[in-house]
């Protein structure tokens, strides 16, 4: 059996333009949540370097990282002409020195362009050390969008500079993972950072087809919890050996062209603080677990999704997880939804005892077709409601149609879930006057609290629990029991979404209210199939 350690490719320290309270920006703070989590050592860059200031963010790390053997310094460059930095061949000689493993190039945030006259002075003295490159689009003014990395300029460095380790990291890689794979077949030196690739089965077919040594992990500490990559990666079905490579083996490999690099050594870590604390740190079995998930889709067909993926796959990775049941609905949220209705009519019908179908309507299309929508349904043996509104259906929430919907799911006493509900005091009318009906918020907002005391009937969804504390802070918000764990299969991992609530710490009678007693409960009482 392989010693896996898991070294973090990607944290930093100190505080950012979007830190929140009790996020670990120290070094001991940092070391503390490392331990819980169970990760070895760590590559840290600091916040400095990723916003307006590599100079005094690369001499600050210096700093914060002596005498932390488990934490190893990484610096930020920009181009040489601006003679802000030291020249690139010194800079790597000072690298050397320092015991510092990698550079970032945060070229988003920068404004940095990807082309030899500006940065290939750069690329030339990392490719001659083999010193590996992580490159960043994302801009930290605006971090949420999806899909920022420029493949074309990537494709281009790998193929003029085929000796650099190039790791590509951002916030997340979505509808461009299509381009990403034809990066990946195109230029051997290409490297993944998991922590981008929140998508099912991304780790098995990265592995499958470019090998697992193109893969680092990391958890993008503070801002994220590891817990979603940890157990994404810790339940992938992939051997001991490609685990050990892509949890810490390529981090070490990678930085091994500094001598000056001391690793740590028998690192231990705090006793896990619940059974299923403990289960996914050692990676054990779940199969035996009793969850229950609310938000699912069915669909083998996507604008941004590589699915690789059977109906009996997927009732093999719910067994794996103890999923015993899922409300699932159409994968067609950006299509035509009559032709996902038949997909999961497919799922239910074979497996009428782990999937409970919904069906997708788009208001937009008039009331006349959504009703039709909704009775062929019925018929096919849906039990529940999913609303498209926001950017996908382009209907406002506060439309009229979506009252006929609510209305609909009252009378028949069942489910009805939209990923978006709009201001809390629409979703609280649609609960006061719909009582029959469980409303599910699809995404983990956090503005729903005093709303969610007016009523009973409306449940949070934990899609995606993502930063470090939300766990915490929106149990904290709405309580335990208005929470219902949904994993988004088969868009996210099922194990990513779990890894969330079974590291946090809170009870774990709570995790378990989530994971699967509440939406339990509910089904008792609502989509039982009576009409």
């Amino acid at each position: 059996m392989p010693d896996i350690r898991y070294f973090d490719a990607r944290c930093y320290l100190g505080r950012s333009l979007w830190t929140a309270e009790g996020e670990p920006t120290t070094p001991p703070a940092l070391l503390e949540t490392m331990d819980h989590f169970g990760i070895h050592e760590a590559l840290v860059i600091d916040s400095l370097c990723m916003a307006n200031n590599p100079k005094a963010g690369n001499a600050r790390i210096l700093r914060q990282t002596e005498s932390q053997p488990r934490l190893h310094p990484a610096w930020a460059y920009l181009v040489s002409q601006t003679r802000e930095l030291p020249p690139p061949e010194e800079f790597v000689k000072q690298m050397r020195q320092c015991g510092v493993g990698a550079v970032y190039l945060f070229y988003g945030q920068y404004n940095l362009p990807l082309e030899d006259w500006a940065v290939g002075d750069l690329l030339a003295a990392l490719e001659e050390a083999r010193v590996p490159l992580f490159l960043c689009p994302n801009d930290v003014t605006d971090p949420g969008p999806a899909d920022q990395t420029d493949w074309r300029g990537v494709v281009r460095i790998c193929k003029q500079f085929p000796r650099l380790p190039v790791i590509v990291t951002e916030g997340r890689v979505y509808r461009s993972q299509r381009a990403m794979y034809a990066a990946m077949a195109a230029c051997d030196n290409l490297i993944l950072d998991l922590s981008m690739l929140w998508l099912h089965r991304a780790v098995e077919f990265t592995c499958r087809e470019f090998g697992a040594h193109r893969l680092v992990w990391s958890s993008r500490l503070p801002e994220r919890t590891p817990g979603a990559p940890l157990m994404q990666l810790n339940y992938s079905d992939i051997s001991e050996d490609e685990l050990a490579l892509v949890a810490g083996g390529n981090m070490k490999r990678l930085l091994s062209w500094n001598p000056s690099i001391e690793f740590a050594e028998g690192v231990r870590f705090p006793e896990p603080i619940d059974s299923l604390h403990r289960a996914a740190r050692e990676r054990l079995s779940l199969s035996a677990e009793e969850f229950y998930d609310c938000h699912g889709h069915i669909g083998w067909g996507d604008p941004y999704h590589v699915m690789k993926e059977t109906p009996e796959g997927l009732v093999a990775e719910m067994d794996k997880f103890g999923i015993r049941k899922a409300l699932v609905f159409s994968m067609q949220i950006m299509a035509d939804v009559g032709y996902g209705i038949e997909e999961v009519a497919e799922m239910t019908g074979r497996w009428p005892d782990r999937f409970i179908g919904l069906t997708l309507v788009n208001p937009r299309n008039g009331e006349r077709q959504m009703m039709e929508d909704l009775e062929r349904g019925a018929r096919l043996g849906m039990r529940g409601v999913k609303l498209m509104l926001n950017s996908y259906g382009a209907y406002d929430v506060n439309g009229p149609l979506v009252d006929v919907c609510a209305r609909w799911a009252s009378q028949r006493k069942e489910f009805i879930l939209s990923h978006f509900w709009g201001a809390p005091e629409r979703l609280l009318q649609l609960c006061q006057e719909n009582t029959g009906a469980c409303f599910i918020v699809g995404h983990s907002y956090d503005y729903y609290g005093e709303m969610f005391r007016r009523v009973s009937n409306v449940f949070l969804c934990t899609c995606p629990f993502l930063t470090t504390g939300q766990t915490e802070r929106l149990v904290q918000i709405y309580g335990a029991d208005r929470i219902l764990f949904g994993s988004d299969l088969m868009d996210l991992p099922i194990g990513w979404g779990i890894g969330q609530i079974a590291y946090a710490r809170i009870p774990e009678a709570d995790k378990r209210k989530i994971l699967g007693g509440n939406l339990k409960t509910l089904l008792r009482r609502y989509s039982t199939g009576s009409r």
